[in-house]
C-alpha cells in the first residue's frame, strides 16, 4: 500500500516537473506573450553563459535544454494531447539559446554584445511570430504537433536568425555566399536529375517497400552521373578550387552526387516509416535531405565549419523549395514542398 502511494507520488512529481519545464517554471503562464517572455529569459541566461563560460559549455547546455525540453513536452502531450500550446515556452528558450550562439564568432566588447544580442532577439521574435519564411508555416500547420515539431519550429527560426545576424555583421559576404553556392551545385543537380531525366529505361523501383515506388534505379544512376560531371566541370573551369588530378576529381564528384541521392533515399525511408505517402511533403527534410547527405560524405575533404553548414542548409533549402515550387507550377512535380 505504502509502496503504491510512493510510486503515485513520484509519478505526480515527474509530471509536475515536466509541466514546469515546458512553461519555464510558470513564467509562460504569467503573460499574454509567453513566447516573447521565454525568449527574453533565454536571452538573458544565454548572454550570461556566453560572458562567463566558454563555447563548449554553451553548446553542452544547449543540448541539455534540447533533451530536457523534448522530454518535458512529450510528457505534457501524454497528459494533454498533441499541440503547440501557447503556454509552452521551452521551445522558444531553446531557439533563442541557439540563435545567440553567434556571439562566439566575434570579439565584442560588453556594450556591443548586449546591443547585437537584443537585435538577435528582435529578429528571432519577428520570425517566430509571423513565420513568413518557409518552411515555418508548413511545420506550424502540421496536424502532428508532437514534441519534435514544437521544438523544431523554433530551431529552424533560430537558424534563420543566426544567418541574418551574421549577414548584418558582415560575416557572410558575397564571396562567401558565391563559393558556398558553387559547392552546392553538384548536389543540387544530382538531386534534380531523377525529375529531369525521365526515360522508359531503368524505371524499376530500388525497393518499393522501403523507399517507395518513386525512387528508381534510373533516378539513382542519373543523379550520380550528372552530379559527378557537374563537379568535374566546376573544377576544370576553376570555379571550385581542388586537386587537378582527374581521378580524384571524379571520386569527389561521385561523393557529392552519391551523398545527395543517398540523403534523399534515407529521407524517403523515414517518410515511409512514419506513414507519409510518396509525393507528399515533409518539411524541411524534403528541402535539405540531399545537403545533409552531401555534407556527411564530403566533410573529411572540405571540413565545413558550423557557419558553413548552416549557410549551406538554408541556402540549399531555399533553392530546393523554389525549384520544387516552379516544378509544381509547370507540372513536373506533383507537390509544392
Amino acid at each position: 500500500m505504502f509502496q503504491s502511494i510512493h510510486i503515485i507520488f513520484i509519478l505526480k512529481m515527474i509530471d509536475s516537473l515536466a509541466l514546469n519545464i515546458s512553461n519555464i517554471f510558470g513564467l509562460c503562464k504569467k503573460t499574454k506573450f509567453p513566447g516573447t517572455l521565454a525568449s527574453f529569459a533565454s536571452l538573458i541566461f544565454s548572454f550570461l553563459a556566453y560572458y562567463f563560460f566558454n563555447k563548449t559549455i554553451y553548446i553542452l547546455l544547449f543540448f541539455v535544454f534540447l533533451i530536457v525540453g523534448f522530454w518535458a513536452i512529450n510528457k505534457v502531450h501524454k497528459k494533454s494531447g498533441l499541440g503547440d500550446y501557447q503556454w509552452i515556452g521551452v521551445d522558444e528558450w531553446i531557439g533563442m539559446w541557439l540563435a545567440n550562439f553567434f556571439l562566439f564568432n566575434f570579439n565584442f566588447n560588453l556594450i556591443q554584445a548586449i546591443i547585437f544580442s537584443l537585435i538577435c532577439f528582435a529578429i528571432f521574435r519577428i520570425i517566430d511570430i509571423f513565420k513568413f519564411i518557409p518552411p515555418l508555416q508548413t511545420i506550424n500547420k502540421s496536424e502532428n504537433q508532437n514534441a519534435f515539431a514544437v521544438i523544431f519550429d523554433d530551431v529552424v527560426g533560430s537558424l534563420y536568425t543566426y544567418i541574418i545576424i551574421l549577414f548584418i555583421l558582415g560575416f557572410y559576404n558575397l564571396d562567401y555566399i558565391y563559393s558556398s553556392f558553387l559547392i552546392l551545385i553538384p548536389a543540387m543537380i544530382a538531386n534534380m536529375a531523377p525529375t529531369l531525366f525521365k526515360t522508359k529505361y531503368w524505371n524499376t523501383p530500388i525497393n518499393e517497400e522501403i523507399f517507395g515506388k518513386n525512387k528508381t534505379w534510373r533516378g539513382f544512376i542519373s543523379a550520380i552521373i550528372v552530379g559527378t560531371i557537374a563537379y568535374f566541370l566546376l573544377v576544370k573551369f576553376n570555379l571550385i578550387n581542388f586537386d587537378t588530378k582527374t581521378s580524384l576529381i571524379i571520386f569527389v564528384g561521385f561523393l557529392f552526387s552519391f551523398g545527395a541521392i543517398t540523403g534523399d533515399l534515407i529521407e524517403s525511408f523515414f517518410k515511409r516509416k512514419i506513414g507519409i505517402k510518396p509525393g507528399e511533403t515533409w518539411a524541411p527534410w524534403d528541402q535539405i535531405d540531399y545537403i545533409l547527405g552531401m555534407i556527411l560524405l564530403t566533410y573529411f575533404i572540405y571540413q565545413y565549419t558550423f557557419n558553413q553548414i548552416i549557410l549551406l542548409l538554408v541556402l540549399g533549402g531555399i533553392i530546393s523549395a523554389l525549384t520544387h515550387r516552379i516544378g509544381y507550377l509547370i507540372k513536373i512535380n506533383s507537390a509544392k514542398q
